[in-house]
């Protein structure tokens, strides 16, 4: 089983157009319109996938409440905490030539009370079903923690009756106190710009991505998978890194492909697969979800084909 924590999910419009110009007026269709976040997207793919799954959620105001009963239909449980305010809107639109340029609220903002609320939450259910394997804390928090989620990591890991994997999808300071204070998760999954940013280089091809791997901050980490869009990934577990390329496709809409990456590496995890196969679920869940306009969505039979195109090769 897999428990999924969102603290700032949204509700996603995606717009398609051939040219979009700035600082005009641009009409398009009425847009695509689903539930996102990075916790409920991974959740979502994982469940299509196979798995037993709950995800959590901070809520808040009328696009909440939407969220909410847009979730009822899904294939995975929900736990909901609602707080004031609003849970925000996030808009990608896609343009000349499959360029995505998003617009995305702040959404609620965390407080302590809410904090301390959703960690005893994710403490009992740990405690309670000994079926959780794998703990996903994935996304942005409208929050003054910057160690927020390394609090949670912590508590997580001091008070779990068992072996849980925790997953991280987190970038900015949440990711660097983590990193650097610890204690660290299982597997952190940021793309090739998180993790520019992290390093403080400028990087835009996987090859660059090399020399940093073997830095002293990811010498005990057991696995990290950073996505480099349509090149793939490069991983590293535990001493072995892997160069992972994936097929081309038709780019139908990439929100989410992060997301699902997510999933599919925590369904394999959940099913106790070896390395290299969590490494294809991921990838193969990313460039599906890529291929559909829903967001963190799937097909499980695309996925199974994918899975065959997914090409590993040992770097060391």
């Amino acid at each position: 089983m897999i428990l999924t924590l969102t603290l700032n999910p949204s509700i996603d419009y995606l717009y398609k157009t051939d040219s979009f110009y700035v600082g005009q007026q641009n009409r398009f269709q009425a847009p695509a319109k689903m539930v996102g976040g990075k916790g409920i997207n991974a959740g979502r793919t994982a469940a299509i996938l196979g798995s037993n799954v709950i995800c959590t959620a901070v809520l808040a105001g009328k696009t909440g409440h939407e969220i909410k009963e847009r979730l009822k239909n899904e294939g995975f449980h929900s736990c909901f905490f609602e707080v004031p305010g609003e849970s925000r809107n996030a808009i990608t639109i896609m343009h000349d030539n499959n360029i995505q340029t998003e617009i995305v609220e702040r959404g609620p903002y965390i407080d302590f009370v809410t904090e301390q609320k959703v960690l005893h939450q994710l403490l009992l259910f740990c405690r309670l079903i000994p079926e959780i394997k794998v703990v996903a804390l994935a996304g942005s928090a409208n929050s003054n923690n910057q160690e927020l989620y390394r609090q949670f990591v912590t508590q997580i890991y001091q008070h779990q009756p068992g072996d849980i994997k925790v997953i991280t999808d987190i970038s900015g300071h949440q990711l660097t106190n983590l990193l650097k204070k610890g204690p660290l998760p299982y597997l952190i999954k940021p793309n090739i710009h998180e993790f520019s940013t992290f390093i403080g280089k400028s990087l835009s091809h996987k090859e660059q991505l090399l020399p940093y791997l073997n830095s002293s901050i990811f010498k005990d980490l057991p696995l990290i998978i950073i996505s480099c869009g349509s090149e793939g990934a490069i991983a590293k577990h535990y001493d072995r890194i892997y160069d992972l390329t994936i097929p081309k496709i038709e780019l139908v809409n990439p929100t989410g492909s992060g997301d699902a990456t997510v999933g599919g590496a925590a369904y394999a995890m959940d099913q106790g697969l070896p390395i290299e196969e969590v490494l294809k679920y991921a990838m193969a869940a990313g460039v599906a979800n890529a291929m559909e306009e829903a967001v963190g969505f799937v097909q499980v039979n695309q996925v199974a084909e994918l899975i065959k195109d997914i090409q590993i090769t040992e770097l060391n």
